[in-house]
């Protein structure tokens, strides 16, 4: 039971729990539908990285930007603008007639889909500041938990949707989500509405608000930084432009009054920077494992598409339960290191695999990741929130599922080519070993918390 002075919180927060479910349930439920779709379009093997990394790439520059307009302009707005861009990506997909549409189509989804995390914690952060209530964990645990559900959830349901309907319920899944989606952020009487002065500003303010210069100079930051990291070639030019591209964000961003990314901030606060980076790491092995274990379990196994699935079905149910059991836990250090450990015992139960191995083994590896994925998502996200500065909520938030996506692009990058010659016991071996060397650098990334004193902890406390 939710506590008596938010009587409206299910109604308001119902249709920002289905835009969260929609980017991760799309990501992962292409898993299993990546081979059907190559070879339906008589693609090679390696196209299925085509499907997945314009998504990830869209995303990581779409999260920010949705971010600062959310800042800008009503979150509520750029939610539902979200809506009927995940829309239109679902019919592109539906009516697709040739491969690269389906590419349009990821793309169109990717944008959409980055407009529904940073104004949901936008609104929420608005809405309890109204209410002069503390925001409880049960909120932010249930935002955390729509992402985790649906990307965990997706081969599942991935794998019904392909064996029942063919590649295209992949794609026609979204039309009917984002109808209800739209009717339940249409009838929301609740939403916080935008700041009443913004209204008396003229378009050219709000323009210059929005940090153009800053706002340019960051997609095209990212865009050659992603291109170097996944396309490793012409390096002694692209390193160069990446870097020169920094150097002039930076110097735009002290100059702006209302900086699109306050490097100020950034620079200072340790706590928010180790924060996106774990976050980079976190995101890098729960990719690669759930895109290269259904796969494997494919092609080397022979396991069909619905019994992967199945077999997957666990990972989303501990991480959901996980995620609910430390919603009231204020021990943010103990969290995020119970997560490190777990995430690092799957990584090794990865090495263990191979085509002998039992299901009841590949079960329990995906446990003990939903395990970490619960953990991790929830305390990350939770000391992100504690961090982030009042004025810069969206475009943190923005910043913290681009760190998320970069290394999801990395883990489809690296999938590409420890799989190039199929989903064989070595590429797998080769993944573990990279999730392995990341969990190193998460590891890395959590001294900050024990060295610094200071309070990151939020009241987590609810009324059940």
């Amino acid at each position: 039971m939710i506590d008596n002075k938010d009587k409206g919180l299910a109604r308001f927060i119902a249709p920002l729990v289905l835009g969260n479910m929609l980017n991760p349930l799309n990501s992962t439920m292409l898993a299993t539908a990546v081979l059907t779709i190559v070879l339906a379009f008589k693609q090679e093997p390696g196209a299925g990285a085509l499907l997945i990394i314009p998504l990830y790439f869209t995303s990581a520059i779409g999260q920010p930007l949705m971010g600062r307009l959310c800042d800008v302009f009503s979150p509520g707005k750029i939610n539902l603008f979200g809506f009927l861009l995940i829309l239109l990506s679902g019919i592109v997909g539906v009516f697709a007639q040739s491969f690269d549409w389906l590419i349009v189509s990821r793309i169109l989804l990717g944008l959409g889909s980055s407009a529904a995390y940073p104004s949901s914690m936008t609104l929420i952060r608005q809405r309890y500041k109204e209410l002069k209530m503390d925001v409880p964990g049960l909120t932010l645990s249930i935002i955390a938990i729509a992402s985790q559900v649906s990307l965990v959830f997706g081969p599942f349901l991935g794998g019904i949707l392909l064996e029942s309907f063919g590649w295209k319920g992949i794609f026609f899944i979204n039309i009917p989500l984002v109808l209800i989606g739209l009717l339940l952020s249409v009838k929301n009487k609740n939403e916080v509405r935008v700041v009443k002065t913004q209204r008396s500003k003229t378009a050219l303010q709000i323009f210059k608000d929005l940090d153009p210069l800053g706002l340019l100079t960051f997609c095209a930051f990212l865009f050659v930084f992603l291109m170097a990291l996944l396309y490793p070639t012409y390096l002694y030019l692209k390193i160069p432009a990446a870097v020169i591209l920094l150097f002039l964000l930076i110097v735009a961003e002290l100059r702006h009054p209302k900086p699109f990314i306050d490097v100020k901030v950034l620079s200072l606060n340790v706590l928010l920077n180790t924060t996106f980076l774990r976050q980079i790491g976190i995101s890098f092995i729960i990719y690669l494992i759930l895109y290269g274990l259904p796969q494997w379990m494919e092609q080397s196994k022979h396991i069909s598409p619905s019994s992967v699935g199945l077999i997957m079905l666990p990972f989303s149910l501990t991480a959901m339960a996980l995620s609910l059991l430390i919603a009231k836990n204020k021990n943010y250090k103990l969290m995020l290191s119970t997560g490190v450990f777990c995430i690092i015992v799957a990584t090794i139960g990865i090495f263990l695999l191979n085509t002998a191995s039992s299901v009841h083994f590949i079960v329990c590896i995906t446990i003990i990741m939903g395990a970490a994925l619960g953990i991790l998502t929830v305390s990350n996200q939770a000391t992100l929130y504690a961090e982030a500065p009042d004025d810069q909520v969206g475009v943190c938030f923005g910043l913290f599922r681009t760190a998320g996506y970069i290394g999801a692009i990395l883990a489809g990058s690296s999938l590409k080519h420890q799989f190039k010659a199929g989903a064989t016991d070595a590429g797998l071996h080769s993944l573990a070993f990279f999730s392995l060397f990341a969990c190193v650098l998460i590891v890395l990334f959590l001294l900050p918390l024990f060295f610094k004193r200071r309070k990151i902890e939020i009241d987590l406390e609810v009324t059940i």
